[in-house]
């Protein structure tokens, strides 16, 4: 109903006084109700103060993204008398195992993570190549590695602390002899990617010099995301959900289903254990309300719905289409893999499929690891 449209001789009630009236004139721009009282008094009042007979005022809400802009999130730092306290987060569109493998990769620290110039592992070996090669160190808490800052400070030890693989990772910290940190990262996934967040914590009577640089240690987590291979989770190549490929292959027969077909498709498959297709589904509401048809199932308040028949023809051609697009990838990848072990990257910056460069990143950094 349109506020400013009301009847006169609407009753209503102010919301801070609890006093009753009727609506004798409306004025207008902006909208003002002039009310007339039980004891004849007159008052002038906007709609958010009134509660009018038969009118239901929706009150506005503030959406606010759940991934920020850029997939920058909070970032502080604090100080109290021989404390100090700091915290970035960021999302990335990547994956958990991604960014495990990127957090643990200790040797690449210098290329995002501020203050250090070089890592190198700390372990008790004869063979001298060994001592410079992260592969012959075990990631485990108590091991350590050492770091050199970009100043003319020496060589600082580093020790494991926390690691549980895809989720933490904390180490202690220093590039100066006076205060020591302890550097936590925690890994959580979302339906997008991943969130990650760096907490930093230091003790002592110089723990303000962690207060130091604060401008460039806060970009650590973008440093990282400029260089972090990203992986799409919703698409593919050609737009289409890598999970949804079951999907895929009937998507003539699929696309023509009503979305309430659509919603009985996806709920068998859900029920039948793949909620893979499910949660990659592109359109929100049809997934919405697949899952909530799911929980009122399995709570015994609806029955489930009969499977939708889908075209065994359209099946065909579109299986046939995925394969040959598949075997181009397969192509692709590993042509583009070679170039950029051998430093070429030129390609693969310029390739417009997100995923499969993603795929290409991951493999290359996967690749120097194990060659060294």
């Amino acid at each position: 109903m349109i506020l400013n449209r009301l009847e006169p001789g609407t009753n209503c009630t102010v919301l801070n006084t609890g006093q009753e009236g009727t609506i004798k004139r409306i004025y207008f721009y902006p909208t003002k109700y002039e009310i007339e009282f039980l004891d004849g008094h007159i008052e002038h009042h906007s709609s958010k103060d009134l509660e009018i007979d038969g009118v239901k005022q929706q009150q506005a809400q503030l959406k606010i993204p759940s991934i920020p802009e850029n997939g920058v999130g909070m970032s502080w730092n604090n100080w109290y008398p021989f404390k100090g306290e700091s915290m970035v987060e960021h999302h990335f569109s990547t994956t958990k195992e991604i960014m495990w493998d990127m957090l643990t990769s200790l040797e690449m620290y210098n290329v995002w993570f501020h203050g250090i110039q070089r890592a190198l592992p700390v372990i008790e070996t004869e063979r001298y190549v060994h001592k410079y090669s992260f592969n012959h160190l075990e990631l485990k808490p108590g091991n350590y590695f050492k770091i050199r800052p970009k100043t003319i400070a020496p060589w600082f030890k580093c020790r494991i602390m926390t690691l549980e693989k895809n989720k933490e990772f904390g180490f202690t910290f220093k590039t100066n002899p006076l205060m020591t940190e302890y550097v936590h990262f925690s890994i959580r996934e979302t339906e997008y990617g991943v969130w990650l967040t760096c907490k930093r914590t230091s003790k002592g009577l110089f723990s303000m010099l962690s207060q130091l640089n604060w401008k460039d240690k806060s970009i650590i987590l973008q440093n990282l995301d400029k260089v972090i291979p990203k992986v799409s989770q919703k698409t593919d190549s050609d737009g289409i959900s890598d999970t949804m490929g079951q999907v895929a292959s009937t998507i003539g027969g699929f696309e023509a289903l009503s979305k309430d077909e659509k919603v009985a498709y996806l709920v068998n498959k859900g029920l039948d254990g793949d909620m893979d297709t499910v949660n990659n589904h592109t359109d929100k509401v049809v997934r919405g309300k697949t899952k909530a048809m799911m929980v009122k199932i399995k709570r015994g308040s609806v029955e489930r719905p009969p499977m939708p028949e889908i075209s065994v023809a359209t099946t065909t051609t579109s299986t046939e289409n995925n394969s040959k697009t598949q075997n181009t990838d397969d192509e692709i990848f590993k042509d583009l893999v070679a170039k950029g072990i051998d430093g070429n990257m030129d390609e693969i910056n310029a390739l417009e499929n997100r995923v499969l460069r993603g795929k290409i990143k991951a493999a290359i950094v996967k690749a120097k690891r194990e060659s060294k």
